[in-house]
Parts: C-alpha cells; sequence; structure tokens
C-alpha cells in the first residue's frame, strides 16, 4: 500500500511539472519550428527558457527537496505532520489559462493589434507565476507539532527553521476568511511571545481545526 501511494504521488508530481513547464514549452517549440515567421524568435527563446527553467525546478524540488523533515530527538514523538495546500496555487495557474487562450487567439486569430494580445497574456502570465512561485514554495515548507515543541521549516536554498517548546506557548489562534472556511482551509498561528521568532503560523493548511485542538490539548493546566 505504501509503495502505491509513493507511485502515485510520484505520477501525480511529474503531471504538475508537465503542466506547469508544458505551456511554455509548446509555444517556444510551435514558434521556432511550426510558425517561425509569426513568432519573433526571441519570443520563442524566452518562453523556451522559462519552460526549461521551471521544469529543471520543479523536478529538483519535487524529487530531490521536497517537504523538509525535521529530525526528532530520542522519544520525541510526533503529532501533526502537516505542509500548505496547493490548492490556491493550482487555481491561480487553471484562472490563467483562460487568459492564454484569449491572447492566442486575438494574436493569431484576429487583426486586432498585437498590444491587446499582449496586455491579455500579461495578465495569464501574472497568475500563472503567482500559481507557481506558490506551488514551488510550499513545496519548501513542513509543519510539524510533536509532544515537546512547534516546528516550522523551510528548506530550499537556505534553511530556515522556528520553533516554540510546548511550554513556552501563551496563546493559539485559528484564521479563516470565508473564502478558507469554504475551502476547508485555514492558517493556525501559535505564540510564545512578542516577535516574529517569538509565533509560529501555519499558513493555509487543509482542516486546521483539529490542529488548533491539538495545540490547546498541549496547554499546561
Amino acid at each position: 500500500m505504501t509503495e502505491l501511494k509513493g507511485i502515485l504521488t510520484f505520477i501525480r508530481k511529474l503531471l504538475i511539472n508537465l503542466v506547469v513547464s508544458l505551456p511554455f514549452l509548446g509555444f517556444g517549440i510551435y514558434g521556432f519550428l511550426l510558425n517561425p515567421d509569426a513568432i519573433p524568435v526571441y519570443a520563442s527563446g524566452i518562453c523556451l527558457g522559462i519552460g526549461g527553467f521551471l521544469l529543471i525546478v520543479g523536478f529538483l524540488l519535487s524529487f530531490v527537496a521536497s517537504f523538509p523533515m525535521p529530525m526528532l530527538v530520542e522519544g520525541e514523538k510526533e503529532l501533526i505532520l502537516r505542509h500548505p495546500t496547493m490548492r490556491p496555487a493550482y487555481t491561480r495557474m487553471a484562472i490563467s489559462v483562460p487568459f492564454f487562450g484569449a491572447a492566442a487567439y486575438l494574436a493569431l486569430g484576429t487583426q486586432s493589434p498585437y498590444v491587446y494580445a499582449f496586455v491579455v497574456g500579461l495578465i495569464g502570465l501574472w497568475l500563472f507565476f503567482k500559481g507557481v512561485t506558490r506551488y514551488l514554495r510550499n513545496l519548501c515548507i513542513t509543519y510539524l507539532v510533536t509532544d515537546r515543541r512547534i516546528i516550522h521549516m523551510y528548506k530550499f536554498l537556505w534553511l530556515y527553521t522556528n520553533e516554540i517548546p510546548v511550554g513556552r506557548i501563551i496563546s493559539i489562534q485559528e484564521a479563516r476568511s470565508f473564502f478558507e472556511i469554504i475551502t476547508g482551509r485555514g492558517s493556525v498561528v501559535v505564540s510564545s511571545g512578542i516577535g516574529a521568532r517569538m509565533t509560529i503560523k501555519m499558513e493555509e493548511i487543509s482542516d486546521p481545526s483539529p490542529v488548533a485542538n491539538e495545540l490547546r490539548g498541549l496547554l499546561p493546566d
């Protein structure tokens, strides 16, 4: 069962990385090979470069450095392990698709000035990269609750770890917007004092209520 789950996770990550990079690779290949007269060479080259960069970085993060795991000390018990949900990232990428389609239609299917296609495509590109950067960022984040501490770990080009001992927790907050309530997401904020190092915010995790309740159970009587 564990092996099957690992295979399915591998396939899912592979498909996501391909979906993220293929629009740029496809547009670049189309411009170079199929219709070089309609699309400038520099535009095709830029798209190929962006697509290749996203493909390489996505594979590195997905299969080499995704979801870092803090080391536990002897006798320490893991209670909760969470990562930020990918739904906002997927949603932004999905919303960008109609803008890319409209930009392609304006550029290739009509006689409209290219500036219209450029503006529409720029909006789609902004939404797409917002989603991609959120997806890649979330791959680098781990939230871990043990019977001794709460840990926020970020690992990409550098390592950032913030920990709060269970005995020093003074407040636990659950923050959920209206849209997050509908989609089953939210954030749990744990504080042991004033300042960034004294606070851990588990952002955009799925089903945050059980996490908050588990943390409340760790509070000293």
